[in-house]
């Protein structure tokens, strides 16, 4: 398992997310990949908002505007986002 396999598998862990099929993991790794870049963009925009989901909300966004299912999505990519940074 390389760093990335393990983040993401911690990632899932802290989110609750150790019930997904292996069709649901690709899915959700597809959109988090997609929607990372505007995230990240958000992240500049509104450094003053600790999650994804928040920076959306001040931004007057949707989840579903960067690709994301609005259930947890944002929660993982903070998450695999924070894991990623300590690898």
């Amino acid at each position: 398992m390389n760093a990335y396999e393990r983040a993401v598998q911690r990632a899932l862990a802290a989110t609750g997310h150790t019930h997904l099929t292996t069709r649901q993991l690709a899915a959700l790794l597809d959109r988090i990949e997609e929607a990372t870049p505007h995230a990240q963009h958000l992240q500049r925009l509104h450094p003053g908002h600790a999650t994804t989901r928040n920076r959306l909300h001040a931004a007057g966004m949707t989840c579903a505007q960067i690709g994301l299912h609005d259930d947890s999505d944002p929660e993982f990519l903070d998450a695999l986002l924070q894991e990623l940074a300590h690898t």
